[in-house]
């Protein structure tokens, strides 16, 4: 036996094994590099007074303060069995307010700041949105905002302590509003995006809430908006001009700081209401566009992003946010698959759409948070099966056996949309056909999940709170309620290119899989000396 030769061929399978294993260790890492994430879900509690279980609400809004309080603001649907829903009142109810203190772990009911007495409605309860301020107040909180809906107009309600009391102004006035929507800036500003009823004419109202006094909510409170705009979209004419959340760029290292985003949508063939807008035969393409304002609201631009023409026009389809470092993030679905663009110079140009949701399943309805530069999180309600979300035919029935199981999914990226980590972070919350046309859906079920919900990102701990509305288990006193997902650890990553692009670079550059170059060049040099070893052996037995 020729010890020399042995050798030589031991250190060269060797060093061979360690040089072609590294890049399969490498791409391992960069799935396994983070803890596994807990996820609580759990649903919100049932108002005082009430003698609910849970609560009967829907629809929900969220956000998180600086020193990361969240807070969830959502309607009380009209067909529950809350005392404070009131049918002959012209399905009058009200908006519950709920705030957590220990990163998500868990919420506590805080009021209903709309309702006229304990357990009785409140001129409210149609649509909700929630929004916090992003700078303390003089007495050091900072201001929870609060906006609702009911038949006749919409109202505002803010507290300056903590949620221990609130104010409340209630927009008056003919014609009336539909669907507001609220961003904050600073200690003070807030503004409001809403329908101007009956022609549905988009407007932004800015208020200082602090230049109103201290005014006990009882008695009402008298506030004039600073500026009052309408987006007149006459770079895009047509007759339908649906809108979103709006969010307001507040980073400090933002060279677009305080710019005002609308995520907006159009159709020149659509009716102006929700009722007649969705998945209309005749509309020939959506276009999805940004409005943006750098001077406070008083005027917009407007951008285009980008044609859907699936001709699936849905009811509040897209979100937007905006990162540290001021990109801006846009989501919206085509009632199949979510997707993404991204601008990096203010709204004003876009990346083409990135598909989100993996191949053989549907995505709609998806929100968007963002926080530090590059970081993104998309949630969306997701089914493990492909087709259409209103097609009862693929879906199934609402709630039958074998009808498709829809969760909430989220999505998240650190490198600005580029690569995605995905995870299933709720049980079932709903079975069979998602209606994604608002009042125009069937009833019996299909639009239990309503039209919206909203994701944040704690500015302190970098983890999520997502709050939704949930349908699951059937038989329950009502057939919706609203939940929350919250993030307890950081996510375990399962690497994720959207599926048309190419996941070659993920296992051959090291770099990019989190891989070092240490193994291989030991591997190398293991091979080198094997093969001088065995040159070495042969010239010695000649």
């Amino acid at each position: 036996m020729n010890v020399r030769r042995t050798s030589s061929r031991l250190l060269v399978v060797a060093g061979a094994a360690l040089t072609l294993l590294t890049p399969l260790q490498s791409a391992t890492a960069a799935k396994t590099s983070a803890p596994t994430t807990t996820w609580i879900t759990k649903a919100l509690p049932a108002a005082a007074g009430t003698g609910l279980s849970r609560n009967e609400d829907g629809e929900p809004g969220i956000g998180v303060t600086p020193d990361g309080q969240f807070w969830v603001g959502s309607d009380i649907a009209p067909y529950s069995k809350d005392p404070r829903v009131d049918m002959a009142a012209g399905l009058l109810s009200g908006a519950d307010v709920w705030s957590s203190s220990n990163n998500g772990l868990s919420y506590t009911w805080n009021s209903d700041p709309f309702a006229e007495a304990v357990t009785k409605f409140g001129l409210a309860g149609e649509d909700t949105d929630l929004t916090v301020a992003t700078d303390r107040n003089s007495n050091g909180y900072y201001n929870v905002y609060v906006a609702s809906l009911w038949i006749g107009s919409s109202g505002l309600a803010w507290s300056a302590d903590g949620g221990k009391t609130w104010q409340l102004n209630r927009f008056g006035g003919i014609p009336a509003q539909d669907r507001p929507w609220l961003a904050a800036d600073g200690a003070c500003d807030v503004v409001i995006g809403y329908h101007q009823l009956p022609s549905f004419t988009p407007f932004v109202n800015t208020y200082d809430v602090c230049t109103n006094g201290n005014v006990p909510m009882s008695g009402g409170a008298t506030l004039d908006p600073v500026n009052s705009t309408t987006l007149t979209l006459s770079d895009f004419p047509g007759t339908s001009s649906s809108f979103n959340k709006q969010v307001i760029d507040t980073s400090p290292t933002s060279p677009h700081r305080h710019a005002i985003y609308f995520p907006m949508s159009l159709c020149g063939y659509e009716s102006a209401t929700d009722v007649l807008t969705s998945n209309v035969n005749g509309c020939s393409g959506t276009q999805y566009l940004v409005a943006v304002s750098n001077d406070g609201g008083m005027t917009f631009s407007y951008h285009p992003i980008v044609v859907d023409g699936s001709n699936a026009t849905l009811v509040w389809a897209a979100t937007v946010a905006t990162d540290a470092a001021g990109t801006v993030y846009f989501t919206w679905s085509d009632a199949r698959n979510s997707y993404l663009n991204v601008s990096h110079d203010g709204g004003t140009t876009w990346s083409k759409s990135l598909k989100l949701n993996a191949n053989n399943t549907a995505a709609v309805y998806p929100t968007v948070a963002a926080g530090k530069a590059g970081r993104v999180d998309i949630a969306w309600y997701g089914t493990p099966r492909a087709g259409n979300s209103n097609d009862d035919k693929v879906m199934g029935k609402t709630n039958a056996d074998g009808s498709a199981p829809w969760s909430v999914v989220l999505a998240r990226s650190t490198d600005g949309g580029t690569t995605f980590t995905l995870r299933t972070v709720s049980n079932v919350i709903h079975r069979g056909e998602l209606c994604t046309g608002g009042s125009s859906c069937a009833s019996g079920g299909p639009r239990n999940l309503l039209d919206d919900f909203g994701v944040a990102i704690s500015p302190t701990t970098g983890l999520d709170s997502i709050a939704y509305t949930d349908d699951q288990p059937q038989g329950a006193p009502a057939t919706t309620f609203t939940a929350f997902a919250s993030e307890q650890a950081p996510l375990h990553p399962v690497l994720f290119r959207p599926p048309h692009r190419s996941t070659a670079g993920a296992v051959r550059k090291l770099a990019a899989t989190g891989g070092t170059v240490a193994p291989a060049v030991a591997g190398l040099a293991l091979v080198l000396a094997g093969l001088w070893l065995r040159r070495r052996s042969r010239v010695v037995s000649t």
